[in-house]
């Protein structure tokens, strides 16, 4: 397919897009990082099948051009682009310590991560570490069985300092709560998520957060 430069304003955002983006953090990618991928638009209509965020990202900071490639499609399979689109990228999975190994060797700016969100990585494989209770250990050798005690576990896993609070959300209130930590965080100045949550808890609970 080819790429092409067209006037931002001859664009049309797709009717009944189901995805809500965060547009203020798309216009900061595209600052930081410029456009590295074309929004893709149906060559009949010119609506945005794949980029209708980007697309209004891209007008927040006035510019006029942006890159696109047009493709030949019916109205059904426009839908199933737009649908496909943003269900496909829900599906994905992460591997936590290749995402913590890439994020700490770049600056955050323009990637849509906060600092927080590493802080949030290192909880998540800190608890991947922890003993299971009730699972058998695993072999200290391959000839050599290590045997640990249900007590023996809960015992390690009390005096671990740090607990995981795991919450599950739809991916359109994910975005939101995250979009009003980011929000809490400027407003509280705190560092992460986690002393975000606290200090609210702390306020609504008219208590103070206990120090150790």
């Amino acid at each position: 397919m080819e790429t092409k430069v067209v006037a931002i304003n001859s664009l049309k955002e797709f009717e009944g897009n189901p995805r809500k983006g965060n547009v203020a953090a798309l216009a900061e990618s595209l600052k930081a990082n410029g456009q590295y991928k074309p929004i893709v638009v149906s060559k009949a209509t010119q609506q945005i099948l794949a980029g209708n965020h980007l697309w209004k990202a891209a007008q927040s900071l006035g510019w006029t051009e942006i890159n696109i490639v047009e493709i030949d499609v019916d109205d059904e399979g426009a839908k199933k682009i737009v649908a496909a689109d943003n269900r496909l990228a829900d599906l994905g999975t992460y591997d936590e310590q290749a995402l913590l190994d890439l994020l700490e060797d770049i600056s955050l700016e323009g990637t849509g991560y906060q600092p927080a969100d590493i802080d949030d990585l290192l909880a998540i494989l800190d608890e991947q570490q922890a003993p299971e209770f009730g699972v058998a250990a695993a072999p200290a050798h391959e000839n050599v069985l290590a045997t640990t005690t249900l007590e023996e576990r809960a015992q390690r896993y009390a005096e671990r300092t740090i607990r995981l609070l795991m919450c599950e959300f739809p991916q359109h209130q994910y975005i939101w709560a995250m979009e009003k930590l980011t929000e809490l965080r400027e407003r509280f100045g705190t560092d992460s998520n986690a002393d975000t949550i606290l200090r609210m808890i702390a306020e609504l609970s008219n208590s103070e957060v206990p120090t150790q």
